[in-house]
């Protein structure tokens, strides 16, 4: 008898915990990007190709470890908080400036921009009040996040000048839209440029 209620707990406790395993999972999936784990991958590769911290991916994969292996499903970045609206407007804006000539200083499509310049106008006309600050000051203002999202603006230092001197918009899948000594472009975050004077991601 007590061994038959111990049996139909456990196929109670069971139940629930593949009801909510399914539920998370669905959850999980229709908010989160995912990758499956390729032959020569590790956590930090991983991590490095998709700009966010090994640490943040064993946190949203409730990794204990390291290890990972080949056929893998990893959790890349959780996209709960973005406005999809907001960031289609803003991406839509930034790239309608492609080609726009690089000026120290500029402001607007018609004289040209320079970074700091470009990610003002950008997020004005996109329908977000931003004052013009410099890179430093856009750094020293906005916060800090490790999984990158559509918009958030990407850092850099000692590009042409010591301390934060350069930031781009983030546009998905390690590209940044800025303007830079090209004019307005779209770059890999992970070239050897780029990767070399990187140093993380704010959120306005």
């Amino acid at each position: 008898m007590k061994s038959s209620k111990k049996y139909r707990w456990g196929m109670k406790l069971a139940a629930l915990a593949l009801s909510s395993s399914v539920l998370f999972s669905t959850v999980e999936s229709a908010s989160a990007a995912t990758y499956t784990v390729q032959s020569g991958d590790s956590l930090w590769k991983i991590a490095n190709q998709h700009g966010v911290s090994y640490q943040t991916l064993m946190n949203l994969n409730h990794l204990s470890s390291s290890n990972i292996y080949v056929g893998q499903k990893l959790t890349i970045n959780q996209q709960l908080s973005t406005t999809p609206n907001a960031s289609s407007k803003l991406l839509q804006v930034a790239k309608q400036q492609l080609g726009v000539k690089y000026t120290f200083g500029g402001v607007k499509p018609s004289t040209g921009f320079d970074c700091s310049g470009y990610i003002t106008y950008v997020f004005n006309q996109a329908g977000k009040s931003t004052p013009r600050k410099t890179a430093a000051g856009f750094y020293q203002s906005a916060k800090k996040v490790s999984s990158p999202q559509v918009g958030d603006i990407v850092f850099f230092a000692n590009t042409y000048k010591a301390g934060i001197s350069h930031a781009g918009i983030y546009i998905g899948n390690n590209q940044m839209i800025n303007a830079s000594n090209g004019g307005v472009t779209i770059a890999n975050i992970n070239n050897a440029y780029w990767k070399k004077h990187f140093v993380g991601y704010g959120r306005l």
